[in-house]
């Protein structure tokens, strides 16, 4: 047997040869090796020998059922041999009985496996006479310790590629993370390499927003179609929330078992194992990484807990390069824009505004040479002149657009004043504005973000709204440090905005926006009860401190 056991490639195979090996060389008729994995419940059959091919599944239904009662559960606690005779009469025996009704014995005897003092399961013999003599017992506890070893040792080679092939894994996923630098490509990637690592069927990146609430949630293992039938994202309670508030590594082998489990939405495929470890960008929780369904039914190890901690730090510093080449791209893009706000207005418009002049300047002539006012020449003058002061106006409106001229020059204020002026002309939405009458301390890059997110506020309450009135207000508050804080509502149907659809990205853009130069934002709405957006930003008096609140999410453009 030992040759044999020596040559067996895993434990499955290992067991099933020692079982075998028992039934051809002793009087018994069949043999089950049952071993340990993690807890009581977790006793399974993993080698047999003259049983039926659903024997592992009556085991575990069995010890569900009564898993005290079971003698190879006896064994295994005890350190003791079990034995059971059939005529005896003992209570057991009818629970005996109804998983071995179709067996034919007379009587059970259970050894327990234990190796390096520590027990690693049971070997359960079934015999058609009387019980083993007092020799014949201590011959198969010699040869169950022995099969402990092959299972033990069968055990550290499986941790030992286990451990080779994380370690592989996690050099692969170093390099591929290195790679990228795309934020979207990151998150994706991440999930992807920890699924492969830690051997998971499904996987998920929950990211966290300013409001410590999951804004986004990026997964593996889910078909699309499972996504459209389990409806909206994930809001963060049960499991994930308890990760969210208690940002540690968490590792359980049934998710129903844990008290804080709310269960799965309908259409949500079933899970069972759990690991969920944070993922941290410059000593902020970012989001975190959750992994369920070990494959082969088994729960998360150790190494896996280990490997997938490994991974997390090395995202947070993908996620962190991926930000800094996101800020420097958009950095870039600000400046192009700028650039070419300046170069439109020193080129195009000004010869736009020259021949308007001009254009003026020849009807005046025509006028004093008295030429009809109603004449072919004066009509095609007037019709040139309202085609370059059109093309002007909107020449002046795309440089707005690339850097508004009432931003730079006269400040924050004064921008967002025109820009509802705009929006009330063309919508006939009354907008109530309550502004600072002097310029505000922002730095440059603040100014334009608040004035983007009251921009793209002001176009969602001329979409989609239905409102009335809308009010934008800004005030300087002093709280813990010098703030903005800005506000803006209205009267229109409102929505709920803790129900966050793929897509739709409007509003976490202007979160992200708004954390991109230290702040936060918050959104109050309910159907029917119309929109609150608060932001707070800090004040530029301390250009040291502004510098360093970067956000830790990269902003992304809405699609």
């Amino acid at each position: 047997m030992a040759a044999q056991v020596a040559l067996a490639e895993s434990l499955e195979t290992t067991l099933d040869t020692v079982a075998q090996c028992l039934v051809e060389s002793t009087g018994m008729t069949a043999c089950a090796a049952i071993v340990f994995d993690g807890e009581p419940a977790r006793l399974r059959v993993a080698g047999t020998a003259g049983l039926p091919p659903d024997y592992a599944e009556r085991f575990s239904a069995a010890l569900r059922a009564s898993s005290e009662a079971l003698p190879a559960v006896s064994a295994f606690r005890s350190r003791q041999t079990v034995v059971v005779d059939r005529e005896s009469g003992e209570p057991v025996v009818g629970m005996l009985e109804n998983l071995d009704d179709d067996l034919d014995w007379r009587s059970i005897a259970s050894f327990p496996m234990i190796a390096r003092n520590h027990p690693v399961g049971a070997v359960k013999t079934f015999w058609q006479g009387p019980p083993p003599d007092g020799q014949e017992l201590e011959f198969l506890a010699a040869v169950a310790d022995q099969a402990a070893t092959a299972v033990d040792n069968a055990r550290l080679f499986a941790d030992a590629a286990a451990s080779s092939r994380r370690d592989e894994g996690l050099i692969s996923a170093f390099l591929a993370l290195a790679s990228e630098l795309s934020l979207p490509a990151v998150l994706t990637k991440i999930v992807e390499l920890a699924c492969d690592i830690a051997d998971a069927r499904y996987g998920a990146v929950g990211v966290l927003g300013a409001d410590g609430r999951l804004e986004d949630f990026i997964t593996h293992g889910v078909s699309d179609e499972q996504h459209n039938l389990i409806g909206h994202l994930p809001i963060g309670r049960g499991i994930l929330g308890a990760l969210i508030s208690d940002a540690r590594p968490l590792r359980l082998s049934r998710i129903q078992d844990d008290p804080r489990s709310v269960g799965f939405p309908p259409h949500h495929p079933p899970m069972t194992s759990f690991l969920g470890v944070p993922i941290t960008v410059r000593g902020k929780i970012y989001g975190n990484l959750y992994l369920t369904e070990k494959r082969g039914g088994s729960e998360f190890t150790k190494g896996d807990h280990r490997a997938v901690v490994t991974l997390a730090a090395q995202a947070g510093v993908a996620i962190e390069n991926a930000r800094l080449f996101t800020e420097a791209q958009q950095r870039l893009a600000l400046e192009a824009r700028h650039r070419l706000a300046r170069e439109l207005h020193d080129s195009v418009s000004q010869a736009l505004f020259s021949m308007t002049m001009e254009t003026r300047a020849a009807q005046l002539l025509l006028e004093r040479e008295g030429l009809p006012e109603d004449g072919p020449l004066a009509e095609r003058l007037s019709n040139l002149r309202q085609l370059t002061q059109g093309a002007l106006a909107e020449m002046r409106a795309l440089i707005f657009e690339l850097r508004p001229e009432a931003l730079q020059e006269e400040g924050l204020a004064a921008a967002i004043r025109k820009q509802a002026e705009g929006m009330s002309a063309r919508t006939e939405i009354a907008v109530d504005l309550r502004l600072p009458k002097r310029r505000l301390s922002l730095s440059r890059d603040a100014e334009e973000q608040v004035y983007r997110v009251v921009q793209e506020s002001l176009a969602n309450i001329a979409k989609h709204s239905g409102a009335r009135r809308a009010t934008v207000r800004l005030r300087h508050r002093r709280a813990a440090r010098s703030e903005l804080l800005v506000e803006l509502s209205d009267d229109g149907v409102g929505f709920d905005p803790s129900v966050r659809q793929p897509g739709h990205l409007g509003l976490r853009t202007m979160a992200q926006r708004i954390e991109q130069v230290g702040g936060t934002l918050h959104v109050d709405s309910r159907p029917g009860r119309g929109t609150r957006i608060t932001a707070v930003v800090p004040l530029a008096h301390d250009g040291a401190r502004l510098a360093v609140r970067a956000a830790t999410r990269p902003l992304r453009d809405e699609s």
